[in-house]
């Protein structure tokens, strides 16, 4: 190495490195004062809105902030209140996501599930021109071959042998499933159709006699609007702690007694 290259490097290093390191000093003080002016932020905001004595549910609406930042002449204050307001529309640009599509294919049988939700860009009150999001994802499915797939996505089995509630419940249990639960008109219309052959055990049962009946989710199908009663029913005697549906309508029955099984597996 000759003299003018050391001289070169010993430059560089007695002015370019301090210089590096200046600058990582001057990154770390804007770091600083960056979460500084953060904490007097919240601190202001703080200060305002519990000193106008508001209800707690008016505390986090960002158009108080702005109002108490008119009222006190505070501009840092409208800052705050409208970056909240802000984040807020950037949060709540889009509705919820519908739910996915419920299709059912039986096992080893591969597809694709699907949702959708409305979002506005332009707009914080979700009016004018709207965008539909959609998203999908892979499933894999779920029916055994010897269940029926019913309007492309009820994945179901009928059994026309006598069991009680609770032999019911193993009987679909065993296949990963459960005893329809009449929670939508599709279901309750699809039980009704089974139900011509024979009564069939349904999603329901109370503690005590006249009690109401609620499925595993704590639901009452009884209150369903399409859910109708069999002429003479509910009956109410002592024993009848169970629901059925016949041909006519719902009944309300003793456990112990033997009704046909449709069984369902969630997809």
């Amino acid at each position: 190495m000759n003299a003018v290259t050391q001289c070169t490097n010993q430059r560089y290093l007695h002015t370019v490195v301090p210089a590096l390191n200046d600058t990582r000093r001057w990154i770390d003080t804007m770091a600083i004062l960056n979460n500084l002016l953060c904490c007097l932020l919240i601190t202001i905001w703080t200060k305002h809105v519990f000193s106008a004595n508001l209800p707690f549910e008016r505390k986090v609406n960002e158009q108080t902030i702005m109002d108490l930042a008119e009222k006190s002449n505070k501009t840092l204050l409208k800052l705050i209140g409208l970056a909240i307001q802000n984040l807020r529309c950037d949060l709540e640009k889009c509705n919820n996501w519908s739910e996915w599509t419920s299709d059912a294919l039986y096992k080893g049988q591969f597809g694709v599930k699907t949702r959708s939700r409305d979002c506005w860009y332009d707009t914080c009150d979700k009016t004018g021109d709207k965008v539909v999001e959609n998203d999908s994802k892979l499933f894999e499915g779920k029916c055994p071959i010897s269940y029926n797939i019913t309007d492309g996505k009820y994945c179901m089995a009928y059994f026309q042998t006598g069991l009680n509630h609770s032999a019911a419940h193993q009987l679909c249990a065993k296949d990963g499933g459960h005893i329809i639960n009449v929670d939508t008109k599709e279901r309750y219309d699809l039980a009704l159709k089974y139900s011509s052959s024979g009564k069939v055990h349904i999603k329901g049962e109370r503690q005590v006699p006249g009690g109401p009946f609620f499925d595993d989710a704590g639901n009452s199908p009884e209150e369903r609007p399409f859910f109708k009663w069999a002429s003479g029913f509910p009956n109410n005697s002592s024993t009848r702690l169970c629901l059925v549906l016949s041909s006519l309508g719902g009944q309300d029955k003793s456990c112990s007694s033997g009704y046909y099984v449709l069984c369902e597996i969630p997809q």
